[in-house]
């Protein structure tokens, strides 16, 4: 297949207008000037990142501008008119620092050096200053939700984390969508977790909210990133406990479902040496009922199903990470996860002919077990050229895929202090990860249903499958004067391992059936490369990029299609392509805190193993679902425009068309009325919409209000598939934190998500809430308790239309409702690293208050 070349030419052209120098725009009217910095503790030599550098004018003490330091300390303010300054540098915890008679001149760089602040003795005292985070930042390619204190999560997952964010949703089977598509990247510290649909909830629901630090959303990623998910990632940071000496802590807790959480943390640190490592139980215990009318449009008959689900859990997680610092700038890192689960689940179904019947025709129940692990190995190595950076940075720890993030796959736009910024750096990295399941069910059944022919009494259905990744990336960093360009390698290898065996008992013994007996094997290799450049042009900050990829896939069906089923040349499954992925980012400042940023991206999702495989699934004998090995991936030209004004309000109106749209095809048998539902590609898919947020603080409350409404038009890719769909959803949500008193504080989340229709029904508008207390017993004691779902407000109502055939009607009820609590106990000894908050300049804006 042809390379895709669409947007290809244009951003080509934008690349090389980046990076090769352009002197006459980067003047803006005259020749310019920059400042540079670093900003340290004068106690400790630790460089402060978030710390601010503001300049103001002489003469009538106007702010002019301004820019945060960077994970090393290092502040960029690119451009500067030339002219003579005050500067202004502060920290919260520090004593601000004034320094006059600064002057910048036309085509220079002023450097102010290394700048140490004092630690404020009024804020200090003899205790560890822990300043608090906004909840929400704005940064140069993301937004940054800072989740770490909030008690409206204790006790649950990250899964529970990521449902109290703007723009993401969570439905009840754990699925994550991102402004209503869920064809999103989940990372975890930087790097994507290779499983999606149960596994992916299944992980989630593995790690303890109180180990989550923060949520970062990067809806258009840059040319740096894996381009798969279209509609951007979702990167969940965890707490890198990088602190110097021995520090730990234990957490537990239960809840009324019930539910249970026990973990741990300890982490050491000492001259080359940097060891942490994490463990975390969870048990929970969950039950659901629904109901759901099936009504056959050719037969004029109607069946009535009646359902109760219960479902436990539990999971152990652990993982480590151990660095050793080769030399000043240049660390090699070891770094590993583990987890375990084993859960049960009971399904009843009561079948009744018609929807008044109140006497069941037949019965059908599932006795189900599901054991999984996953576990990842990696080996990480940085080199720093800089070598102010390297003497400074050395000690920073975190990098780990589950310990903190910071090494590898955190850049990707350009700086909010200036596109110059950031070091020569090398860093290189190898990894393998492993996820497997294997689930088993018994079945059960009393009666007939239906329209269905006579199946044994038990049955029974045992799947294995394996997910395994490994892939080997560089990449690369260097300042080349106003230039700071990356660029970087990956080769990706994947392989899916799947048996599922289906047997039925005879006279008492079970016997294989070959007809329901399913095995495959999905390989897909993928080698890309990516360049990009950022800079200054004028007043605005700019970064394009480009990413190359070539990608095979194979599907291998082991197992014979059973008679009957749709002719698949099995030869042709393999499939070759090649790709293009341009990014580009234009940011212009006004003031700190409010500026215009637009960004475009274009993104694939490759189809899963799910809508590949070709053998049928029974699990509805009167709606069969398969597979088409022979669909092509999709692809998203993403644009967004992102207006923030003060740090108050941020408005994100964006667009994206799809092409190649993969959607499910139906077609009926007339004869017997049974439907069978595949998936083909489509012409294409529009999406388009906004996002509102806003946050501050009123007096002891603080917290934010966003909303997101958007509509998706699908074209009709077949006049019989019935496909084509035009829907509007939208969703409204806030989180409120008060402080009560010292060390009390009251947290409320609410979320509502209206009525939403899609191509085959709608779903009725739902919500829920959550009210958390924490309350701190001095500095190593908190206690966090939470009512989730008080008023049981997560029953929804739902239909489903196929075609001329089918339509049914049903309500689910999650029953979520509970209280739990947490009790977290820590301790450590030597110095602790201050909890560092982005601190904006006075006087220009630098934050707003409701």
């Amino acid at each position: 297949m042809p390379i895709r070349t669409l947007p290809a030419r244009l951003f080509a052209g934008l690349l090389v207008a980046v990076v090769l120098p352009l002197p006459a725009l980067a003047q803006g009217g005259g020749p310019l000037g920059s400042l540079t910095a670093t900003v340290a503790d004068a106690a400790t030599g630790e460089t402060l990142p978030s710390a601010t550098v503001a300049l103001y004018a002489v003469r009538d003490t106007s702010f002019v501008t301004g820019a945060a330091a960077d994970l090393e300390g290092a502040v960029r303010i690119d451009p500067v008119r030339p002219g003579t300054y005050f500067a202004r540098i502060s920290f919260v915890g520090y004593v601000t620092q004034r320094q006059a008679g600064v002057v910048v001149r036309a085509n220079e760089a002023t450097d102010l050096g290394r700048i140490e602040l004092e630690p404020d003795a009024a804020e200090l005292g003899e205790a560890e200053v822990t300043a608090q985070r906004e909840l929400v930042e704005q940064r140069a390619d993301r937004t940054v939700y800072n989740v770490a204190q909030q008690s409206v999560t204790a006790g649950g997952s990250a899964l529970e984390t990521l449902q109290t964010l703007p723009s993401i949703e969570v439905d009840a089977s754990g699925n994550l969508a991102l402004r209503g598509n869920q064809n999103v990247v989940i990372q975890i510290n930087g790097r994507p977790v290779p499983v999606r649909g149960t596994f992916l909830a299944a992980l989630l629901r593995q790690i303890p909210a109180t180990n989550v630090e923060r949520v970062e959303v990067i809806p258009n990623p840059s040319a740096r990133y894996d381009p798969e998910g279209m509609s951007g990632i979702i990167n969940i940071v965890l707490k890198d406990n990088s602190d110097r000496g021995l520090v730990g802590g234990v957490t537990v807790g239960g809840g009324s479902l019930p539910s249970g959480e026990l973990g741990g943390n300890v982490s050491f640190q000492r001259g080359k040496i940097d060891v942490t490592s994490t463990y975390g139980f969870r048990y929970d215990r969950g039950l659901r009922d629904g109901s759901n009318l099936r009504r056959n449009l050719l037969t004029s008959t109607d069946l009535n199903q009646i359902s109760i689900d219960e479902n436990g859990s539990q999971s152990h997680f652990f993982n480590s990470q151990f660095d050793y610092t080769l030399n000043p700038g240049t660390t090699l890192g070891l770094q590993g996860t583990l987890g375990l689960r084993d859960g049960s689940s009971d399904n009843s179904v009561d079948y009744f002919d018609g929807p008044t019947t109140t006497t069941a025709v037949a019965g059908r129940t599932t006795e189900g077990s599901q054991d999984g692990f996953n576990g990842d190995l990696a080996l990480v190595f940085r080199k720093r050229f800089d070598q102010q950076a390297a003497a400074t940075g050395a000690s920073a720890g975190g990098g780990g895929m589950m310990g903190g993030g910071r090494r590898m796959g955190g850049g990707g736009g350009p700086s909010s202090s200036g596109s110059g910024q950031g070091g020569h750096e090398l860093s290189a990295e190898a990894r393998f990860t492993r996820n497997g399941s294997t689930d088993d069910n018994l079945y059960g059944q009393t009666g007939v249903i239906p329209g269905q022919t006579a199946v044994a009494a038990r049955e029974r259905q045992t799947s294995d499958q394996t997910n395994d990744e490994a892939y080997a990336q560089v990449d690369y960093v260097r300042p080349v004067g106003e230039l700071r360009l990356e660029t970087g390698a990956k080769v990706i290898d994947r392989t899916v391992n799947s048996d599922l065996q289906f047997e039925s008992e005879i006279g008492g013994t079970f016997t294989p059936d070959a007809s329901r007996t399913n095995a495959f094997e999905y390989t897909e290799q993928i080698t890309a490369a990516y360049l990009q450049g950022a800079r200054s042009l004028g007043p605005f900050e700019a970064q394009v990029g480009l990413r190359a990829e070539t990608a095979s896939r194979d599907f291998s069906l082991l197992s014979a299609l059973p008679e009957g089923s749709p002719t698949v040349n099995l030869d042709s499954t393999s499939y070759t392509y090649q790709s293009l992925f341009p990014s580009a980012f234009l940011t212009l400042p006004f003031s700190p805190g409010t500026l215009i940023k637009a960004s475009y991206s274009r993104r694939i999702e490759r189809p899963r193993t799910f809508f590949l495989n070709p053998f049928p699934n029974f699990d509805n004998p009167l709606s069969i679902r398969t597979g088409n090995p022979l669909l092509r991936p999709e692809y998203t030209d993403a644009f967004e425009l992102t207006l923030q004004y003060k740090f108050f309000a941020t408005l994100t109106p964006f667009y994206r068309r799809t092409t190649d749209v993969i959607q499910r095809s139906l077609t009926v048998d007339q004869a017997t009325g049974v439907s069978r539902l595949s998936f083909d590609n489509f012409d294409t898919q529009e999406s388009y919409g906004s996002d509102l947020t806003l946050f501050g603080q009123f007096g002891p409350v603080r917290g934010f209000v966003s909303g997101s409404v958007f509509r998706q038009v699908t074209a009709e890719g077949d006049a019989s598939s019935g496909i084509a769909a035009d829907a509007v959803a939208w969703t409204l949500r806030s989180s409120m934190q008060v402080k009560l008193r010292e060390g009390t504080d009251l947290q409320f989340f609410g979320f509502f998500r209206g009525p939403q229709e899609f191509a085959t029904g709608r779903i009725s508008g739902f919500g829920f809430s959550t009210v958390g207390l924490t309350q701190k017993f001095g500095d190593d004691l908190t206690l966090n308790l939470r009512v989730n779902d008080p008023f049981s407000t997560t029953r929804f109502e739902f239909e489903n239309t196929q075609g001329d055939v089918f339509r049914s009607f049903g309500v689910s009820d999650p029953a979520i409702r509970q209280i739990s609590g947490t009790l977290t106990w820590t301790f450590g000894s030597g110095p602790q690293r201050r909890t560092q908050q982005p601190q904006q300049p006075q006087g220009g804006g630098g934050g707003f208050d409701f």
